[in-house]
């Protein structure tokens, strides 16, 4: 039990049990906690066990009397500031001088008169208090890291602490009996110093930003507390300074003020720090009559690489690129990282919009040569919104807000382009609000749709498969066309419940149209980088396999090239435990990425699908014609089936043919069906063709 938080506990011993009972009773009503004990070994056994915040004692009891034992509690480290009261029928003085030589901190006879122990004890328990009390202060006076220095009323030392020494470099026997003084910089002036005793006269107080001058000469400045100390008669007996040494507290705050307004990656400013300098600049601006722009720009394909390559890679590249940025912007710019692939630039005393707008196309032009990291070469762009004060806004939140939406704007367009705020704009942001949460509440009603194009096999002209794509049909809006939601849910992380929908429904879909008497479809789902980063990804996919019953033959995954070339070895672990299971795995929109020939030789691929961009004008235009060449030859140099993908005319389909493709997709053959439609579809020409008997039932099904 510790001084006197609860209840204080005193230890009551003495041999007579009715004794025992009757002090016990007494100090019980007075509110304290007892403990009974019948001699002098028992009170020193259970000393050990706990701290007693008084002992009253017996002096003559057997085994062990109370002398011995007030003797021995004495000679414990913790026994110094416990009293005891020894209590006994004796009342000569030897015993009375034994008591008061063995510790004891005060005497009473028998009989007791209980009004003199009640006094005698309350008196004793407040001298406990104040020693502990004094101890605490004191050992605060000694352990505090600020320096502490008493004086008398004339500003005389009295007393200093260890770290009035460490701060000052005076020694306690340098210091007791200077005058204050001798701590003097020279840097205040009279007035400061009659400011000062004015304060302490009026309020007994004073704080502030001092310079005072260490014993080495060096001056420093510090922040002061004096207090002073008044006795009874209301006179100044004494002043009592509580100091820091500001030299290394303000070294810490500028560090702590450095950290927080960096990006501790780029160590470009923060958002925070932006915000506050476009503050000042915005401020500035007005008092001069100038006008400011501000642009946020974000990274275009910046996801993809750090969802696909990992967050190191991703880092690598931020920082790079924020250096380029600081290389190639107007001396007199702000730039910082806003969060994540976000970056801001103010532009103070802007002369014209022209201005800015070549400030925003060279940032655009430095931004497309590539970034060399860890031996790969990677390319971003950037989608720039362009703000400008005041016409935008005539403040800091408004004006962020605005050119953020320009931002957005900017991406709409296409990407690697910047755009100024126009009013209009609010209204595009907002919308842009409202399809994030109609798509969220999408997810949760399955307002998705699965919708299949076929494949056709080049040589035999018959079904080869199909390729599941997403389609939203809103309940407000209708169709939503891909292109606006996929990019969203990218960014919102939704992707990844909706990958794992698509894909389980697929292959339901897959295991459906067996069930419905077809022969058995090969269905490819389309994978996006971040569900292809998510750590259980491989057993997703055998998990659903299992689930749905789908053989894992009959499913394809599509893989970007981005997706394929990020982490290596992450990326083949994963795709040979798929390859093991027995499902197939194409690289879609292949030589529109990071291509490495070296990482897919590795890479159990079964299927390459030549991106749509390069067969739309492959009969005209003699570089797409040999682009696809290479590509069907390489592929078929690693043993992979080919597919062309946006097949829409039959010049195209014979070009491809001709290059030995193996696969086609595309308009030419058929548009991407609904679920319900395709079965129906397939349905229909499995009757007429049976009917015409042109397929034996185990030869595939023509479409």
């Amino acid at each position: 039990m510790d001084a006197l938080a609860q209840k204080p506990l005193f230890f009551v011993v003495d041999d007579d049990a009715v004794t025992r009972l009757m002090l016990s009773r007494f100090l019980e009503k007075l509110g304290y906690a007892t403990r009974n004990l019948e001699e002098g070994a028992q009170a020193l056994a259970a000393f050990e066990e706990e701290r007693p915040d008084m002992v009253l004692m017996d002096a003559k009891m057997p085994v062990m009397d109370g002398f011995e034992a007030c003797t021995r509690m004495k000679e414990h480290p913790r026994g110094k500031q416990i009293p005891v009261i020894m209590i006994t029928g004796l009342h000569d003085d030897e015993s009375v001088d034994r008591a008061y030589k063995a510790g004891a901190a005060d005497f009473i006879t028998k009989p007791i008169h209980w009004a003199i122990l009640r006094n005698r004890v309350k008196y004793l328990l407040k001298v406990i208090q104040g020693e502990r009390e004094h101890h605490l202060a004191a050992s605060v006076f000694a352990s505090t890291t600020e320096g502490i220095v008493v004086t008398d009323k004339g500003a005389i030392i009295q007393s200093v602490n260890p770290a009035f020494c460490k701060i000052t470099g005076y020694t306690q026997e340098e210091a007791v009996g200077q005058g204050m003084n001798i701590l003097k910089s020279g840097r205040h002036d009279d007035g400061f110093y009659e400011a000062l005793w004015d304060s302490l006269r009026e309020s007994n107080k004073w704080q502030g930003e001092i310079w005072n001058r260490r014993k080495n000469g060096e001056v420093y400045p510090q922040w002061a507390n004096i207090s002073a100390i008044r006795g009874p008669d209301g006179e100044t007996r004494n002043f009592v300074t509580v100091f820091s040494d500001l030299t290394s507290i303000r070294e810490s705050q500028e560090n702590l003020l450095y950290i927080t307004g960096h990006d501790t990656l780029t160590d470009l400013p923060n958002r925070l720090l932006f915000h506050e300098r476009l503050s000042h600049t915005l401020v500035e601006a007005k008092w001069q009559d100038t006008r400011v722009a501000v642009l946020l720009l974000d990274l275009d394909r910046f996801k993809v690489i750090n969802d696909t390559m990992g967050h190191d890679t991703g880092d690598t590249l931020l920082v790079q690129v924020g250096q380029r940025l600081k290389e190639n912007l107007p001396g007199n710019a702000t730039l910082a990282r806003m969060g994540g692939d976000e970056f801001g630039v103010i532009l103070p005393k802007v002369v014209s919009s022209m201005k800015v707008a070549h400030v925003a196309q060279a940032v655009l032009d430095v931004l497309t040569k590539g970034f060399e990291v860890d031996g790969m070469e990677l390319f971003v762009g950037a989608s720039i919104g362009i703000g400008l004060f005041p016409q935008d806004g005539d403040d800091v939140k408004t004006l962020v807000k605005n050119t953020d939406a320009a931002m957005y704007h900017a991406k709409e367009q296409g990407r690697n382009n910047f755009q100024f705020y126009t009013s209009e704009l609010n209204t595009s942001s907002l919308a842009r609000m409202l399809l994030e949460s109609e798509l969220r509440n999408a997810l949760e009603k399955e307002d998705f749709l699965l919708f299949y194009q076929p494949q056709m096999d080049l040589n035999t002209r018959v079904l080869s498969g199909v390729e599941a794509l997403i389609r939203w049909n809103s309940p407000k809006n209708g169709m939503i066309s891909p292109g606006q939601f996929i990019p969203l849910a990218e960014e919102t992380g939704l992707i990844i419940p909706m990958g794992q929908w698509a894909l389980r429904t697929a292959c339901r879909h897959a295991v459906k149209w067996q069930a419905e008497g077809l022969p058995p479809i090969r269905v490819s789902v389309n994978l996006s980088g971040i569900q292809f980063r998510q750590p259980d990804f491989t057993k997703l996919v055998t998990d659903t396999l299992e689930e749905t019953g789908l053989e894992p033959g009959l499913l394809e995954l599509e893989l970007t090239e981005s997706i394929a070339m990020g982490d290596v070895e992450e990326t083949l672990a994963k795709l040979n435990t798929l390859s093991k299971a027995g499902v197939r795995l194409a690289i879609d929109d292949f030589g529109t990425g990071f291509s490495s020939l070296s990482y897919l030789k590795r890479f159990p691929i079964d299927t390459l699908k030549v991106d749509q961009s390069f067969v739309r004008n492959c009969t005209t235009d003699s570089d797409d014609a040999a682009i696809i060449h290479a590509f069907i030859g390489l592929a078929h140099s690693l043993g992979l089936t080919v597919i062309a993908e946006g097949v829409e005319t039959m010049d195209q389909l014979q070009l491809l043919k001709d290059q030995l493709c193996n696969e086609i997709q595309g308009y030419y053959y058929e548009r991407p069906l609904p679920e319900e439609e395709f079965l129906s579809r397939m349905k229909q020409k499995q009757q007429a063709d049976a009917q015409a008997d042109s397929q034996s039932a185990s030869e595939p099904f023509r479409f």
